[in-house]
């Protein structure tokens, strides 16, 4: 059963409860991020690993001096040795003891220096290389940085889960209220019209005397009830389908006519596994949460272990001139590095402290939450067991309720009932089918609840 207010029937468009989910997942903002987040983990988690890689790093450097350096050098000179042909030392020697002479400076004295002016001009010298380094031990720390990014993206996964139950838990709320208001307006209108053909009755009545006019007045008075019933209806119609447009991401003026109702016979109570906390994203999260705080430790005890690395690098240097000449030189390097901490007055031991003590913290909540969890199950389980009994009530309201009207109905047009029995039943079936209409959407909405309580609102 299908209603809507908007008069334009060929723009109409017609959505089910699963066509209005598949629109709020594509359109929703909240899943939107939540997939950004995704990707923004998994390239996070890309990054990291690339820490345990060689990196290489080039760099330069210029350099301009607008004036030479001038200086004079005195070098001590050599002599060779008549034995063996080496250059040894021209030192002067003391011919009493045959010893070196020593200079005032503490140093020894040659018999003959050279002089050497040298000017060097650094107008274009410059220094280039390139280095390749490779962590090989860090403590733990990359391989904690990985450990915590693949959390990081599991949990990323599990909000987006969870966003997903929330936008269809939102988007049941709109569509099974607007179902309803559609419902009531159907309702409405079949009341305002019973009224209207029982004024139309009374009116030929009361000129032909066969009823008081008393009683046609009674009659209007309800019938203009139901028309302001009516209306009322309408502007809730046009206010929850805005409402639903704005869930599924559409313009406010679309008109949307949905393809159930609440009025169907034979709920049945949902079919699923019931994991209980465990099937749900939250306590996934929750778990996750510990786990990182594990590898917080992790990373607190590698922050205070040695640190061990290689590299190899090739430099050149080149652009200076020593007098007349250029000087150019190119030059390979392996270096090993190998940092030890010693002494931070206790840091490291206070920051895995903290870090434990925060473990013990998302247990904590992990265990508290896991509770109210279970608590929150059960009460979306009695809940939605009084919605059954509720829907079972009230159709059987309607039952007997569509009787007692026939029965007045029957009654009145064969002249041995009254006016104020009728007027009683029509509004009592009113009431049972309004009713009637409520307790299947707050039948359709506890399952949803229940649902996604258990976390099988996928």
């Amino acid at each position: 059963m299908c209603l809507t207010a908007i008069p334009d029937l060929n723009a109409q468009k017609s959505l089910s409860l699963e066509e209005c989910r598949e629109l709020a997942l594509q359109n929703s903002e909240e899943i939107r991020i939540a997939r950004y987040q995704i990707d923004k983990a998994l390239i996070e988690q890309a990054a990291v690993k690339t820490s345990k890689l060689p990196s290489v790093a080039a760099s330069a450097t210029g350099l301009y001096l607008a004036r030479d350096i001038e200086m004079e050098l005195w070098l001590p000179t050599a002599v060779p040795n008549p034995a063996t042909g080496e250059l040894t030392p021209n030192v002067m020697v003391n011919p009493v003891t045959g010893q070196p002479v020593i200079g005032a400076d503490g140093n020894p004295l040659f018999n003959m220096y050279a002089w050497l002016p040298l000017e060097i001009s650094l107008k274009g010298a410059y220094l280039a290389g390139i280095t390749i380094e490779q962590p090989v031990y860090t403590g733990g720390r990359i391989s904690a940085g990985i450990a915590m990014t693949s959390i990081g993206v599991e949990m990323s996964k599990e909000n987006l889960a969870m966003q997903q139950a929330n936008v269809i838990y939102d988007t049941d709320q709109s569509y099974w209220l607007y179902v309803s208001v559609q419902e009531k307006v159907k309702l409405a209108r079949a009341y305002e019209q019973l009224l209207g053909e029982l004024v139309v009755r009374m009116e030929h009545a009361s000129e032909t005397g066969l009823t008081m006019r008393n009683d046609l007045l009674k009659v209007m008075v309800k019938h203009n009830e139901a028309k302001l019933q009516l209306q009322k209806a309408q502007s809730g119609l046009e206010l929850t389908r805005m409402a639903l447009c704005r869930q599924l991401g559409l313009a406010f003026d679309t008109p949307v006519v949905t393809t159930d109702s609440t009025l169907n016979k034979g709920w049945t109570f949902p079919g699923g596994t019931n994991p209980g906390v465990t099937g749900r994203p939250e306590y996934r999260l929750m778990q996750q949460q510990v786990e990182m705080a594990a590898q917080q430790l992790k990373l607190a005890k590698a922050a205070f272990l040695p640190v061990a690395g290689i590299s190899l690098g090739y430099s050149y240097v080149g652009g200076i001139e020593f007098g007349t000449v250029d000087y150019d030189s190119s030059n390979a390097s392996v270096m090993a590095s190998l940092k030890i901490p010693l002494f931070h007055w206790g840091e490291g031991k206070k920051k895995q402290m903290s870090a434990q003590h925060d473990i013990e913290i998302r247990k904590s909540e992990l265990k508290r939450n896991v509770s109210l969890m279970a608590l929150e199950i059960e009460q979306a389980r009695l809940n939605l067991e009084d919605a059954r009994l509720r829907a079972g009530l009230v159709q059987k309201n309607l039952v007997q309720a569509e009787e007692n009207l026939r029965v007045n109905r029957d009654n009145f047009e064969v002249g041995m009932g009254v006016l104020s029995d009728l007027l009683e039943a029509q509004a009592l079936w009113q009431s049972a089918r309004s009713d009637l209409i409520e307790a299947g959407a707050d039948l359709k909405l506890k399952e949803t609840a229940y649902l996604r309580a258990t976390g099988e609102l996928k």
